[in-house]
């Protein structure tokens, strides 16, 4: 059904036919699918939420990562105009290349494709923005980072003491240490973050260069934040030596001009936020073994 809805969609808006669409494979959100159109691939999205990402969100992100010379896929529409699909969909160019989650790497060619990103990620987070938080039309919701997360924290933390996994006292102890660390951060400048970097959402070329994909969860955060996320991702998903190894390889490669010596105090603070909103979401999936994972994280700091 999604398949024709989607074929009738792009007939629709673009007056292509399309070829061979099939499932984009294994996604966690939302139904994705991949078609020819012409010379070229192309990505159909159906949204499952109403209102992430923001309405305006990927249209600006493009542009600001097309003005600033960084590789991107082409938008052709993103819409929630439709009633029949009031979540939204997109259509996009696909880039060419495999995902870095598909492609089989050894330790040494993982490190090296952590250091091209470490160069792109360089650029991206030298898009300054006018403030941070919820993108929306190019328009950042907070005037701090602070401000942006006090409640976000607060929400999550919430969560959890309902679910019965911390106490309270428990969460305003994490509490005081992420928020006391953001505070001596302040001057940190809100610039593009990408929100989700992991292997998934690189794309590597034939000639070995790569592209970010999916930008669907780019935020205004420092861009501490945006590689804390990053850190933490390959914390869960190699085992310490190579988590390490990667971790500072990526660092290595990574420019920036704001205290980048300073990184590691930020990050270990940032760490318990990230593993807070991860716990959040494996106890609503039920997904037992990742919740034990992250509440003895989050243990950890309660020590």
């Amino acid at each position: 059904m999604y398949i024709e809805k989607a074929k009738e969609l792009v007939g629709m808006h673009l007056g292509w036919e399309t070829k061979d669409m099939r499932p984009a494979g294994e996604v966690t959100n939302n139904r994705v699918f991949v078609f020819e159109a012409g010379e070229k691939s192309y990505i159909f999205k159906f949204y499952k939420s109403q209102y992430w990402p923001e309405d305006g969100k990927l249209p600006f992100v493009i542009r600001k990562l097309k003005e600033n010379g960084i590789d991107c896929a082409d938008i052709k529409i993103f819409t929630r105009e439709n009633p029949d699909f009031p979540a939204g969909y997109l259509i996009e160019e696909k880039l060419c290349g495999i995902s870095g989650d598909k492609a089989l790497l050894d330790p040494d060619e993982e490190e090296a494709l952590y250091r091209k990103l470490a160069v792109v990620l360089s650029g991206v987070h030298g898009i300054r923005l006018d403030g941070f938080g919820y993108i929306g039309d190019g328009n950042p919701s907070c005037g701090s980072m602070y401000d942006f997360f006090e409640d976000e924290f607060s929400e999550r933390g919430e969560k959890l003491v309902e679910s019965g996994v911390f106490t309270e006292e428990d969460i305003d102890l994490l509490s005081k240490k992420f928020l006391g660390t953001l505070k001596a951060f302040g001057d940190l400048p809100p610039v593009l973050c990408h929100g989700d970097l992991s292997k998934k959402n690189i794309m590597i070329q034939e000639d070995g260069e790569i592209s970010m994909i999916d930008w669907d969860d780019a935020m205004a955060y420092c861009w501490m934040a945006d590689i804390s996320r990053f850190t933490f991702w390959l914390k869960l998903n190699y085992s310490e030596e190579h988590a390490c190894r990667f971790r500072g390889a990526f660092l290595d490669s990574y420019t920036t001009d704001y205290r980048k010596e300073d990184f590691e105090t930020f990050e270990r603070s940032f760490h318990i936020y990230i593993c807070l909103d991860f716990l959040a979401y494996y106890l609503k999936t039920d997904d037992r073994t990742m919740c034990e994972k992250l509440t003895g994280i989050l243990n950890e700091y309660l020590k």
